[in-house]
């Protein structure tokens, strides 16, 4: 038999779609960061002066300050929950936009947490096959289970989009409408490695076994710790985002996944964010799966992997290990993200480390990361009562297992040499030491 051709939704354009918005919808989801609906958030801003109500739209990682989260005096028709704070974002904190502190294996789980399905999911999707499916593209960290739950399901189908393997494929007949996007696809440029980051990679490397499944997020630090694992043999990948250095050790033949315990051989990721040439790696690859951050960044999952070693970083960490790694005292900068739930879960794997990576100093050396005490209204990411090792680019802090005096005495030693006996000082007035 000739099996039937899938059935195509609708391909509405903008005006209509944004009619949506204004049929009673008050909850709505839409994908974050590379997968991001760009033509609903470049339009958004005309439907607010005609919203008869308020309409609360949960997201993460906006790559741009779009004209709905700034424009005109629309506070009490819209709000945005914002689950993890970008650069361009953060300067408009505020009223109009909130941020959601949860872990980030807890996102959608949290959304739910009123009891009411979500109006509408608004994502990105692939360009349809020819079996009837779309892919979601580079995100599945909360965009899968915000589809399946919400009442109308809007795609903006790009030709641009990766198609990825996992959690991503969805069939035609689950989509209600579609709309038609040509434009690029937010990316993450490579930064620049300074020496600083070299230091603490050679650290890091020294720390990876041979065989150990990695965690790893973004920017110089872990790119420099990508350059410092290329002799390494056997790694795998189970971590929150797919990112360019993971993609460059696997073309080298450094990640095989072939020691992995849990989905070996595979690239699991909750999503991917990067350059153009990641988005080509992860196109229609077999070996990448993305899943939701509610299974990926599971600490029970997490922890099933043999030698698994999550790697983040940090804006500040106190002499005791409390660790801040989402705001500046009170403003908030980023979020916490997956810090806590990898971190935890690496810790339950055998042989499985947490490593907090970060430079000793900022403001062009003029203060110091390890510090005495928090800066009033920071907010802990990562308890001392869960926290490993730090690693700064003077060396490797072991905090578990260790008593307050001892922790404080090997995170002086990885301190900058200039604040070293400023901090000392203070630990021994605080009876510390």
């Amino acid at each position: 038999m000739t099996p039937l051709a899938p059935v195509r939704p609708p391909i509405i354009q903008i005006d209509e779609a944004l009619g949506l918005l204004q049929n009673g919808a008050q909850r709505m989801v839409t994908a974050m960061a590379a997968a991001e609906p760009q033509i609903l958030y470049q339009n958004l801003h005309k439907v607010l002066p005609h919203l008869q109500h308020k309409l609360r739209i949960y997201t993460a990682n906006p790559s741009q300050l779009y004209p709905c989260f700034t424009e005109g005096a629309y506070d009490e028709q819209i709000e945005f929950v914002v689950m993890f704070l970008t650069e361009c974002i953060r300067k408009a904190h505020g009223p109009r936009i909130q941020y959601f502190p949860h872990h980030l294996s807890q996102w959608f789980s949290a959304i739910m947490q009123a009891g009411e399905k979500p109006d509408i999911y608004w994502g990105s999707c692939s360009v349809p096959d020819a079996r009837g499916f779309v892919s979601l593209g580079p995100s599945a960290c909360y965009e899968t289970e915000a589809f399946y739950k919400a009442k109308v399901r809007v795609l903006e189908i790009n030709p641009a989009l990766p198609a990825t393997f996992g959690s991503t494929i969805v069939p035609l007949s689950d989509v209600n409408y579609f709309l038609e996007s040509s434009r690029p696809i937010p990316t993450v440029r490579r930064p620049a490695i300074e020496e600083e980051d070299r230091a603490i990679a050679a650290y890091v490397a020294d720390l990876v076994k041979d065989g150990s499944t990695l965690q790893l997020g973004i920017g110089s630090i872990p790119n420099a710790i990508g350059l410092a694992l290329e002799h390494k043999k056997d790694l795998g990948v189970h971590t929150e985002m797919m990112n360019d250095t993971m993609m460059d050790l696997y073309e080298k033949g450094v990640i095989t996944g072939a020691k992995k315990t849990r989905w070996p051989r595979k690239m699991i990721a909750a999503f991917a964010y990067g350059t153009e040439e990641l988005y080509r790696f992860i196109d229609r690859n077999p070996v990448v799966e993305l899943h939701p951050a509610s299974v990926v960044n599971d600490p029970y999952r997490i922890g099933q992997n043999y030698r698994m070693v999550s790697i983040n970083s940090a804006v500040e960490v106190d002499l005791t290990g409390q660790v801040c790694s989402e705001s500046v005292g009170h403003r908030e900068l980023s979020g916490i993200g997956g810090a806590m739930d990898t971190h935890t879960g690496a810790q339950r794997s055998v042989e499985g480390q947490g490593l907090i990576v970060i430079r000793s100093t900022a403001a062009q050396g003029k203060a110091s990361k390890i510090v005495f005490e928090l800066k009033p209204g920071a907010k802990v990411s990562v308890g001392r009562n869960d926290v490993d090792t730090i690693v700064t680019e003077f060396g490797v802090a072991r905090l578990k297992g260790k008593t307050v005096a001892e922790r404080v005495n090997a995170m002086i030693q990885i301190a900058h040499p200039q604040f070293r006996d400023e901090l000392r000082h203070s630990a021994k007035q605080a009876s510390y030491i």
